[in-house]
């Protein structure tokens, strides 16, 4: 199911929905992520200021992808910026 992200709010919302749906408790998801329970707390409740890093993680833990949505499209750039975007894109494959 795809959802659209509104705040850090609804996404630490999501992430509890979907680790109780895993019964997965906080201790565990932190030991599976390779974070303390802290971090998980704290980003489980909308904490706005947690890192990215440690959150990728969690949300690869739990099987969730994040996607962006990117404001240009193929036709509009140039050849030098489609080989740039290639190039970040097969890096993270």
């Amino acid at each position: 199911m795809k959802v659209s992200v509104k705040d850090s709010k609804q996404l630490g919302q999501l992430v509890r929905l979907v680790r109780k749906t895993q019964d997965l408790d906080q201790l565990a998801a932190a030991g599976l992520s390779a974070n303390g329970t802290t971090f998980i707390s704290d980003f489980e409740n909308g904490k706005a200021t947690v890192e990215l890093g440690r959150v990728l993680r969690v949300l690869q833990m739990l099987g969730m992808r994040l996607s962006v949505d990117l404001p240009i499209d193929d036709i509009s750039l140039t050849k030098t910026q489609q080989q740039q975007l290639s190039d970040i894109l097969s890096e993270n494959r």
